[in-house]
């Protein structure tokens, strides 16, 4: 499977060393809308963006590693129209637009698109689908962090005003303990809460403050800490690529739902980037499988079969029954 990496920030590193390792995975190149030859890779070939269609015949799967805020959106579908695609698009509340504008353009060219695939959406997905399926009277909930979002950092960026700019996700301890309690669904903003270290333009700090606080989807109607900061101090800020998820599932049963049933799933990466790349690789090989199969469109990890995720050469799932 000859796959492309398309942007090369942590997760296009991540996602490069992880196709070295790969037994089924061959990288052709990343391509960049930066000038190549001040992107330094692990010694894979660097081309411009801009000759990406010259590739069509010569690339099986092109990995996705934009943004979800901005850039994401507005590249994904163009190139969904000339090749297979797998991308981490992360906004939970739009994902089914996104999946919508993915599949018209890649059924238009006749590909295959796997949208939204990484730790979470992706992984955790599948989790938070089996347990409302089997519990009974189920009752789920996720808690992310804390850990550094990059889809979150990456839309602090984009304001007008930002030079550099990180964002932590923190499980609110309150929600923590009523999860594990009770059987009773908590919203986002109830269980968790953000906190963010900007440096800014000096004099723009109310305006960004403002921008925040009103961005759908991201902060607004969290608890959201701002903190303006130095360069000096941005640098010492230790920023390390762990994450961590945790789901809690409960459900009840008997006449008087006096019988209890818990799942406790705890997720800790030592690398989002790194796990990230791995799913996404395993979502890659599911979007060439369906594409042989002539089974154009977009495909979220809800609508996959779960051998499709295995390396090419080990589909036979029954060693795992």
């Amino acid at each position: 499977m000859r796959i492309g990496i398309v942007g090369y920030g942590n997760l296009g590193r991540s996602l490069e060393l992880a196709s070295e390792k790969s037994s089924d995975a061959e990288l052709v190149g990343i391509f960049t809308a930066r000038d190549p030859d001040e992107v330094k890779s692990l010694g894979s070939s660097v081309y411009p963006l801009s000759e990406i269609y010259e590739y069509e015949n010569k690339i099986d799967v092109l990995c996705l590693c934009h943004g979800s805020s901005q850039a994401l959106p507005q590249i994904a579908p163009r190139l969904a129209e000339h090749f297979n695609t797998v991308d981490t698009y992360d906004n939970h509340k739009e994902a089914e637009g996104h999946k919508a504008r993915m599949k018209e353009r890649s059924k238009s060219g006749n590909h295959t698109s796997i949208v939204s695939i990484g730790w979470d959406p992706g992984f955790l997905s599948l989790i938070r689908l089996y347990a409302q399926s089997f519990f009974p009277n189920p009752s789920v909930n996720t808690f992310w962090g804390r850990g550094v979002s990059q889809g979150h950092s990456e839309a602090l960026k984009r304001i007008d005003g930002v030079k550099r700019a990180i964002q932590y996700t923190v499980p609110r301890e309150d929600a923590l303990t009523l999860a594990g309690l009770v059987c009773h669904p908590l919203s986002n903003t109830d269980r968790h809460r953000r906190v963010c270290y900007i440096v800014a333009e000096n004099g723009k700090e109310d305006l960004i403050t403002n921008e925040v606080l009103k961005m759908e989807n991201y902060f607004s109607g969290y608890e959201t800490e701002l903190h303006f900061i130095s360069d000096s101090d941005f640098d010492n800020l230790g920023r390390l690529p762990s994450h961590r998820g945790r789901i809690f599932a409960l459900g009840s049963s008997g006449r008087y739902k006096e019988i209890k049933h818990s799942l406790y799933l705890d997720l800790e990466l030592g690398s989002n980037p790194d796990f990230t790349a791995s799913v996404m690789l395993a979502g890659a090989r599911a979007s060439w499988l369906l594409y042989n199969e002539k089974q154009y469109g977009a495909y979220s990890v809800f609508d996959i079969p779960p051998r499709y995720f295995l390396p090419l050469k080990c589909q036979n799932v029954n060693e795992y029954l």
